[in-house]
């Protein structure tokens, strides 16, 4: 596994960097998350002939079927930060995802300028902040889950562009604007290599004691390489939009958290038949000494088409949906370690017309075992 010319050339400048200024001004951190899984009780998909399989990571293509793997949701990651002072600082990641075939790639590579107590710039390679764990995705340690439900997933979830952040109170609540701008491309498995661009989002939080509250909206071009000859190409790219929605309320020893997000573009996307998405997930836990049982609920509902702009693109009316009930027990067993088992059911709630054109295919349960760990 070799690191690209942009990658060590990022490394080895922030290394440099903190060299001239001060060793303790550079920061080496890491995270590591150790999966294994496999489906059972898999519903058939009609399309390729084969059982249903569960994708648990849409940015890097990482999925289970019914024999065990420890690729999928199986991650590395190192970040190298430095602050040189007077209000600027560069930070750098790269990660290695199994579904990727652990190919290291830079995830993250922004410098940051603060202007003041209140305001700051981000300016660089960053992660898309679609959704409430979003800035710690990879970081498996940073949340109760396996992974976070997969209903509140997209394929893009990094973008090339500029950040500004306003941070402050209103009353006895902190309060934190983000606004944002950029473009990214990625490839996703049904589609192949895609992208967004002219992307414009803001994203604001509130926070008073054990309770935090998040809401944001984007709006950008989509385009997929493969769709050129039909309208929605790079050239030609389709109006897209996301909102999301979401809270977490700290109680005891016990939390509930909740998210609910959707999308939808102004061209149905051609062969594919996406028209508007929306997906969201309940979740509990209750945290005992060093033990933390959770349970969640989960759902999706994408709504889909036969036509895009009245030509047949060989999807079909109706909707592919789904609901899951996910239970697992997480076990910090070392300060900086957690052991974590996970159970999670589907099912397919799809209208009839798919089901007996594509099958049940978003149905199947998922167990899964790993261990993560930060440095």
């Amino acid at each position: 596994m070799k690191l690209n010319q942009f990658t060590a050339g990022l490394f080895a400048t922030l290394l440099l960097l903190g060299s001239t200024t001060q060793a303790s001004d550079v920061r080496i951190n890491g995270f590591i998350s150790v999966v294994g899984g496999t489906t059972l009780s898999e519903g058939n998909n009609l399309t390729t002939g084969n059982k249903s399989t569960f994708q648990s990571n849409a940015p890097t293509n990482g999925r289970y079927d019914d024999d065990i793997s420890f690729k999928p949701d199986t991650i590395f990651g190192l970040q190298v930060s430095s602050n040189l002072g007077e209000g600027l600082s560069v930070t750098g990641q790269i990660t290695g995802a199994g579904g990727e075939d652990f190919d290291a790639n830079v995830a993250w590579a922004y410098l940051t300028y603060e202007f003041n107590d209140a305001w700051s710039m981000m300016a660089g390679r960053q992660r898309i902040p679609f959704f409430m764990n979003s800035d710690y995705l990879d970081v498996g340690y940073a949340y109760h889950w396996m992974r976070p439900p997969t209903e509140t997933d997209v394929a893009v979830d990094d973008f090339e562009g500029v950040s500004f952040i306003h941070t402050g109170y209103i009353g006895d609540w902190d309060s934190r604007l983000k606004i944002y701008a950029g473009e990214n491309t990625a490839e996703a498995a049904s589609l192949g290599p895609l992208g967004i661009k002219d992307m414009v989002g803001v994203v604001y939080n509130l926070g008073k004691d054990n309770l935090q509250l998040r809401a944001t909206y984007m709006v950008t071009d989509f385009y997929v390489d493969a769709l050129a000859p039909f309208g929605q190409g790079p050239e030609t790219p389709v109006s897209a939009y996301f909102f999301g929605f979401a809270g977490k309320w700290n109680f005891g020893n016990s939390f509930i958290m909740a998210e609910y997000v959707g999308y939808g573009f102004d061209d149905v996307i051609f062969s594919a038949g996406w028209d508007e998405y929306t997906g969201g997930y309940v979740s509990f836990g209750h945290q005992v000494n060093s033990i933390t049982p959770h349970i969640t609920y989960s759902f999706s509902e994408l709504t889909t088409a036969s036509t895009t702009n009245g030509s047949p693109n060989g999807g079909l009316d109706g909707s592919e949906d789904s609901s899951s009930i996910t239970v697992g027990v997480r076990w910090d067993f070392h300060p900086k370690a957690a052991f974590k088992v996970e159970y999670q059911t589907r099912s397919d709630d799809s209208t009839a017309n798919i089901i007996a054109a594509k099958g049940n295919l978003l149905e199947t349960d998922l167990f899964s075992v790993g261990i993560d760990v930060i440095f």
